[in-house]
């Protein structure tokens, strides 16, 4: 079913776009300490929100030179007042928080990458109760939306910025992340919005997922909700009751910071080259492409397995099922882990793509900190100044790396499985010992992670892999919809738990 207009007018903009024209990124860090001052900061934020509203309308383009959107963590719904009843309604990994011992354990934060070490959102730091997200077309206007909500932070009660918490991104020129490759090819398709694509309810809360099902959504009682501001609740399961449907046209995001050890990356690709007895530049970009599972352009190995081929950098149209051993395409390469398309051992091809659809993610993430290395120099893998950037790389003490942001309607089996089940599994499509080389959690020293690359001669087995990507940062947030932000925002009344102030 094609989304309306008005369906449109109610979902975020960040559920349905990535803002590509908006290259400059800001994301502030809020934090609530008065129910009453929280919402009625909600309420103003309501009415400067960026829907998904089509930005072109007969021919004439409309794209905003600026973006805002919002994302409310469980304790940020606490902090504002929401009824513990309604609470109790959302998904328990969301009402735990990405922090919980058993989402660590299940994501793999553990070491250096532990909730304890981040410099946001961890136990240890103050406490993240909504998430801003503002884009632009440049540096002015990103300084101009910054100033925007940070004056209407500062003049709101009870409601302010963590500080020093506010994080930069951008969208690189080259359009690669810090490891040099390009980033942010293969991403879904919404069916709503074209007709073609992952069902909906994938991403969007109220409309039918894979399964024919409508995602589970968070409800609010009639009685805290007298005036009907929220639609009434579409389902056969509650048919006899009368509740408010608080996440219709919404969804859940995903935030992590995930820095990068670039230097470390190429000198353990390079000190692979050489144990196998080259020190051929090509060598060395063709192993670390054998562990994305694209090289530097974005060309799929499954279509280009090889030597790299610009001319295929945009292309998502592939298949793993002829390459049941990952001759082309390793069975363990991060991309093939984290959408396995008609590969997902040991299912049949249909089955698969069935199965990987209830898992795919939406991603939109920006880069943070400065390039180490001009990643157009991957492009020419067989010159000197190439062996000479790589061999030569050392880390400048510079953070760098990737916002990670993700959609999903389900937490749980789109975000939690992709990364458990997919990445950190040793065991993922039948090998013994590979979790993903990028962002898999090394295993202990005992039991080390390594990447299994066949070969025409056997197979090549690397060294134990060490930690390139580290979490820094992270939240699990509810992305309202634009009626559901405005009740939030008090725009109903009764949200208080008794005895809070009103």
């Amino acid at each position: 079913m094609r989304l309306k207009n008005e369906a449109l007018d109610d979902i975020q903009g960040i559920i349905t776009s990535g803002y590509g024209h908006l290259p400059q990124a800001a994301y502030l860090f809020v934090m609530m300490s008065n129910a009453e001052g929280a919402r009625r900061w909600l309420a103003r934020l309501s009415t400067s929100i960026t829907s998904s509203r089509r930005w072109t309308v007969d021919g004439d383009s409309r794209k905003p030179r600026v973006a805002v959107n919002v994302g409310i963590t469980a304790e940020g719904l606490r902090a504002s007042g929401l009824s513990a009843d309604v609470l109790r309604t959302f998904p328990l990994e969301f009402q735990d928080g990405i922090t919980a011992p058993e989402r660590s354990r299940i994501l793999g934060d553990t070491g250096a990458s532990a909730p304890d070490e981040w410099e946001i959102g961890g136990p240890r730091t103050d406490p993240v109760h909504a998430m801003l997200l503002l884009f632009a077309a440049d540096e002015t206007a990103l300084t101009e939306i910054c100033s925007l909500h940070r004056d209407m932070l500062e003049s709101s009660d009870g409601v302010g910025e963590l500080p020093g918490s506010m994080q930069r991104g951008y969208r690189p020129e080259t359009a690669a992340e810090p490891f040099g490759f390009h980033d942010g090819i293969a991403q879904p398709r919404i069916a709503g919005l074209g007709g073609d694509g992952v069902p909906t309810g994938e991403f969007i809360l109220g409309y039918e997922n894979h399964y024919g099902l409508m995602p589970p959504t968070p409800v609010v009682p009639r009685e805290l909700d007298s005036a009907s501001f929220l639609p009434r609740l579409a389902s056969p399961y509650h048919a006899t009751k009368d509740l408010g449907d608080l996440g219709r046209h919404g969804s859940y995001l995903v935030y992590r910071k995930l820095q990068q050890d670039v230097a470390g990356f190429w000198q353990f690709m390079a000190r692979e080259a050489a144990r196998g007895g080259s020190t051929d530049p090509a060598r060395i970009v063709w192993l670390a492409s054998k562990c994305v599972g694209r090289w530097p352009s974005g060309a799929p190995l499954i279509l280009a397995p090889d030597r790299d081929d610009p001319r295929l950098a945009e292309r998502d149209d592939f298949f793993y099922a002829d390459d049941p051993d990952g001759v082309r395409c390793p069975l363990g390469a991060h991309v093939r882990r984290t959408n396995p398309r008609d590969a997902l051992k040991p299912y049949p091809s249909e089955q698969s793509l069935s199965m990987t659809e209830s898992h795919r993610l939406l991603r939109r993430g920006r880069a943070f900190g400065p390039p180490l290395f001009d990643a157009r120099v991957l492009g020419d893998a067989s010159g000197q100044d190439l062996l000479k950037t790589l061999t030569g790389l050392t880390d400048d003490g510079q953070q760098r790396g990737v916002h990670f942001f993700c959609i999903n309607a389900s937490l749980k089996s789109q975000f939690e499985f992709v990364q458990q089940a997919w990445c950190d599994n040793p065991r993922f499509g039948g090998l013994n010992d590979n979790m993903d080389p990028l962002t898999g959690t090394p295993c202990p020293a005992e039991t080390p992670s390594r990447m299994t690359i066949p070969e025409s001669q056997g197979s090549l087995r690397t060294q134990p892999l060490p930690r390139f990507v580290t979490v820094r940062a992270g939240a699990y947030c509810f992305v309202p919809s634009l009626t559901a932000l405005r009740f939030l925002g008090g725009g109903a009344g009764a949200l208080l738990h008794p005895g809070l102030e009103h």
